[in-house]
This record gives C-alpha cells, structure tokens and sequence, in this order.
C-alpha cells in the first residue's frame, strides 16, 4: 500500500487517490456473503499498515526499512461449527475467495455450541483517545533527520559517561495502521494508531573489562520520545555492571526496576488469560475470589489509557472495551476473556479479543496492563531496604512452569546494603514461586513506568532466594 492511502493531499503536483473506505467495503462484502447463504454468519476483519526505520551499527548506516501490507480475516460460522481463512490484499475479489475457502471448512468441524460472533451494543466513543492514539506527523520526517537526532545523542551520552564507553547500536522506526471489523450480527467497528519507537544498545569499558546495556522507548506520538533518555539509559545500564562480583547466596530482599518488573507482568498476563485457565496451564485456575498476593499487590488494565501502546477503543471482535481490575488487593477479581472463552464459562465477555494480524484468531489476551503504583518514593524504598538485590534485568522469566509458578532465573543488578546502592551484581540466581513472589511484596513505588503495554512501578519483596 502506498502512502497515498493515508492522505488527501498532492504529491508531486498530483491529487493523491482517495484512501479506500473500508468500513463501506466490510459492509459491502457481508452484504454479498448474506446473498449466497442467509444460513452463515460471518466476521471480516480487515487490516493496513504501513512502517518504516533505519538502524545504525557504530555510528554507521546499517539498514533502511520501509514496507506495507493490508490484508483480510474471515471467519464463517454455521450450527456451532466455524471456518476460518485469510490472505493478503483488500479486494472484494479476495474476500469472496476466502468466503468459499472458509464455507467448504464447515462441513468437516465438529459443532461446537461456544462458538459465536458478538452481537453491536451502543456507541462508545472517546474522541480524545482517537487523537491520542494517532500522530499525523509521522512518515512526513526525512528519515535522515533521525539518523542525526541518533548519533547526536550517543555522543551525549558517551561525553556524559566518561568510562570509554560507546553506542554498539541504535534504531528508530513508526509504524500506523487500520483496522475495520464488520459481522452478521451488527458489529462495525474501526479504529487507527500510530507508534514510534527509538533504542540504544551500549558497551562500557574500564580496566579491560567489558559491560553491555540497552534501553528502549516507544510512544504514539513521535514527539514523546526522548532520543537523550534512551541513549543515556542505555550507557548507564551498561556501566553499572562494571566491576561486577558475585551475591553470597542467602534468602534477601529483592526490589524490581520498572524495567525488569516488565517481565513480571508478562509472566501474570498469559497466566490470566481465560483459555489457558481454562486449559489448565495457568497457575491462576480457579483463583477466582481467591487471594494469591499481599495488600499491595493491585493490577489493573485499561484499554482507554491516553496514549497507551496497548489501547483501543475496541478488542479485535469489535467489543468496545473498558478498564478492569484484574487483581485487587491480592484478590484475583477477573480473567481475560473473549466472546469463545467467556461462553465456556457462561458469562458476559470483557472485550478482551486480540489478534496477532488478519491471519490470525482472536484469543484472550491484555491492553496496557500494569501493578498500581504506591506513594513511596523509589529512593525511600531502597533506603527503606537493610539487606537485598536491586534487579535490574531478568534472564528467562518466560521460562517459568506456568503451572506451578515455579522459576530460577538469571538476573543483574546492583547489591542494596543499610539503605544504599552498591557494588554490581551479575550472573545471580533468583528462584521461587510466582504467588510466593506475589504475596511477599511488601512495598511499591509511585514511579510507574510503561515499556509497551506493560507497566510497573519499582517494587520490593520482602524475601527470596538469591545465589
């Protein structure tokens, strides 16, 4: 797709082409679909996107990126069974072969009476979301201005460091893109989003010993990122690890930076996902009601947060959506559910539905989700800490039984001595449980921090295992 669909001006002293409706196509489509068969119900889920990057390898032009795709998802349903099928392109000619793709499936599935399309429920717009989630600035930047916005902040932040250090890599890419959802049962829904991302990865040197930090950070708007941040975030992180030593192993305090934290998150996430509850791979099965973590230990996911990376005004079947508590007070309050895994268990869905890409099935799955922040201060919580491990990257976390909760993993960081920072921690053990790790959280800082659509604030437990 080229970028003409994203505009109505005039290019090289051309009118450019109008952008293709396609709400007004869904529409037209599912209108064709009820003409061969009013028997079938079906959902179309169409899709466009466009991105673009640039990378550098030591200060060096190392690749341009620049694509598009658009594409379409269909599903079709009968009798309980439903067929499935997708390919590339938006024209109507595509989409009538994948209804004949998808109807010849039906009759080789077995019904399943769960199986089923959400039904239209009122407007729920939220106009300043929309504009949130959508920079039309981007794509409009020649791409050589952030080269040079790059090199100019490795630069600062080498003067800045001091220790030899020196920027290995360094990206920025945008992407924005379209979808429109559209079923026999009333749903039109539509939305669009942009984001732009910028990352660094550095090595610091002192005594002949060699460190490496990376750091990352993606908004929707270009002009919330903050090329000197990173840049500097990353040559921090890897001259903390300088002169790094081995931790005696011993059970200590072990406080999570926002950034390590992250994987906390997503570990909780996939765990409260109602079809893997309800497949009995989540630890979390049953929990419903139940207290699996301390007093602080609140999570929340919002959908509607301004600007979140995770936002949207509905899930990917068209649902419009709403914030939830997933976990309060420890309690586990909800899972996440789509319109398949909320009919299994009998119950209203929480519009919850993602896809990977209009070749893929909507599943359960979060938005921004994030552990409520507290009111301490990050510093009074380290000083608050007589004996511990400040964790500042995590190795592995996704490992974890999913089951059981239980993990060993590597970490880095920073040892924590009478309220202080000090001597750098890398190649260090922590293992546990994942509830054990909940219900042992005893403080929380007020600094929540997204890195994508995950979120947390620092926060310590009060005690695990360390070698």
């Amino acid at each position: 797709m080229s970028a003409n669909a994203w505009t109505n001006g005039v290019q090289d002293g051309v009118a450019a082409a109008p952008p293709m409706n396609l709400s007004e196509l869904a529409l037209d489509l599912l209108a064709w679909i009820r003409r061969q068969d009013s028997g079938v119900e079906a959902e179309l889920y169409l899709a466009r996107g466009e991105e673009r990057g640039v990378e550098l390898r030591e200060d060096r032009l190392d690749n341009v990126q620049h694509g598009s795709s658009e594409g379409a998802g269909l599903r079709v349903l009968r009798g309980g069974r439903m067929g499935f099928a997708s390919a590339g392109g938006l024209s109507p000619e595509t989409v009538r072969d994948l209804y004949r793709q998808a109807r010849e499936q039906l009759d080789h599935l077995e019904p399943d009476p769960c199986k089923g399309f959400p039904a239209a429920a009122p407007e729920n717009r939220d106009r300043a979301l929309e504009e949130s989630l959508w920079d039309g600035e981007l794509f409009t930047t020649p791409l050589e201005e952030f080269v040079a916005r790059q090199k100019a902040s490795a630069a600062a932040a080498r003067a800045c460091d001091g220790r030899g250090s020196s920027m290995l890599r360094a990206g920025y890419g945008e992407t924005r893109g379209e979808v429109v959802i559209a079923n026999t049962r009333g749903v039109l829904a539509g939305e669009r989003g942009t984001s732009a991302s910028v990352g660094f990865s550095a090595l610091a040197r002192e005594d002949g010993e060699v460190q490496l930090g990376s750091a990352f950070l993606s908004a929707c708007r270009a002009a919330q990122l903050d090329f000197g941040r990173a840049a500097a975030q990353a040559a921090e992180r890897a001259a903390a690890l300088l002169g790094a030593r081995k931790l005696a192993g011993a059970r200590r305090a072990v406080i999570f930076d926002p950034w390590a934290g992250g994987d906390v998150l997503d570990l909780l996430a996939d765990l409260l996902c109602a079809d893997q509850v309800q497949m009995g791979k989540s630890l979390l099965a049953g929990a419903l009601g139940r207290k699996v973590g301390s007093d602080l230990a609140t999570f929340r996911d919002d959908p509607r947060r301004p600007g979140g990376l995770g936002s949207c005004l509905h899930d990917d079947e068209g649902c419009a959506t709403s914030a939830k508590t997933m976990i309060e007070r420890g309690v586990v309050r909800d899972y996440f559910y789509d319109t398949y895994t909320a009919a299994k268990d009998v119950r209203p869905g929480n519009a919850s539905a993602g896809r990977s890409s209009y070749k893929g099935l909507p599943s359960p799955t979060h938005s921004n989700f994030y552990l409520a922040p507290g009111a301490l201060p990050r510093e009074r919580l380290i000083a608050d800490t007589r004996a511990g491990l400040l964790v500042l990257e995590i190795m592995g976390l996704h490992m974890a039984d999913p089951v059981s909760g239980e993990f060993s993993v590597g970490v880095s960081g920073l040892a924590v001595a009478d309220g202080r920072l000090g001597h750098p921690v890398k190649k260090a053990m922590i293992s546990g449980n994942l509830l054990e790790l909940l219900a042992r959280i005893d403080a929380v800082a007020d600094d929540l921090t997204f890195y994508g659509s995950l979120g947390a604030p620092t926060f310590r437990v009060a005690e695990m295992n360390v070698a």
